[in-house]
């Protein structure tokens, strides 16, 4: 199998002021963190849509592979903690202005998440860091989050669907921008979590919209077969309210 060839990301541009538009906290005192995305790379390729039959199925279409960095940065005096489980919407657009949502696959298996009631297992009551979990992080105060998060994000470029019609970003500027909605605690958990935590930091939980990334797409994309791991599971919807 051929390995996807990878391209630098054309341009990639912070806009606008307010990058933590947090949800409301319990204690106005505490600042909100703002998320960044800092980085990224874009590679393109050409996915196949997944069927019983392989002889049945349409052409590869040609999608685009975002890789983004994302570091949550602190302004204030006191480290935060916050749950990392969080759903993710992606906005997108073809232009400045209003951005639309990008809906990933079919929507069938989405997370939902209800507020944490209680710690899982691998955490411990007395540190959320000690032992090593992937459940909570630390925003030290006036610091960044390490590691950031990598989010990775694919976009069909170039397809034509049956029942939609997809618009061809060949040659055009893709505007994008992600919001996390970390899950919730509980009243009793958190009460308890601030208490037990203190020396650590303040539990933080709310939402967090990145500014906006520009994605220049060359009109010729150098591209490879995707490979197996890196083919959508299911075919995207919802660019073609990318207008």
């Amino acid at each position: 199998m051929l390995s996807t060839k990878f391209a630098t990301a054309s341009a990639l541009i912070c806009i606008g002021l307010g990058f933590g538009q947090a949800a409301t906290l319990r204690d106005s005192r505490i600042a909100n963190p703002s998320a960044i995305a800092a980085d990224a790379g874009v590679s393109y390729c050409f996915a196949r849509v997944r069927g019983l039959d392989p002889g049945r199925q349409p052409p590869a279409y040609l999608v685009l592979r975002l890789h983004v960095t994302v570091s949550y940065r602190n302004p204030g005096t006191r480290p935060l903690i916050l749950p990392l489980e969080r759903e993710r919407t992606i906005y997108t657009a073809l232009k400045p202005g209003s951005m639309s949502v990008f809906k990933e696959g079919i929507g069938l298996f989405d997370p939902t998440f209800k507020p944490m009631e209680d710690l899982p297992a691998d955490v411990s009551p007395d540190s959320p860091v000690t032992p090593k979990n992937d459940v909570f992080a630390v925003i030290p105060a006036g610091g960044e989050m390490t590691p950031p998060l990598l989010e990775e994000i694919t976009l069909p470029v170039s397809r034509e669907g049956l029942f939609k019609k997809y618009p061809d970003l060949r040659g055009h500027r893709v505007y994008l921008k992600l919001r996390f909605v970390h899950r919730e605690l509980s009243a009793a958990l958190e009460a308890s979590l601030s208490d037990r935590w203190s020396r650590f930091g303040v539990p933080w939980t709310g939402t967090l919209t990145t500014n906006t990334i520009l994605i220049d797409v060359p009109a010729a994309p150098e591209a490879a077969p995707c490979k197996d791991n890196d083919t959508p599971a299911h075919p995207a919807v919802g660019l073609e309210h990318m207008k």
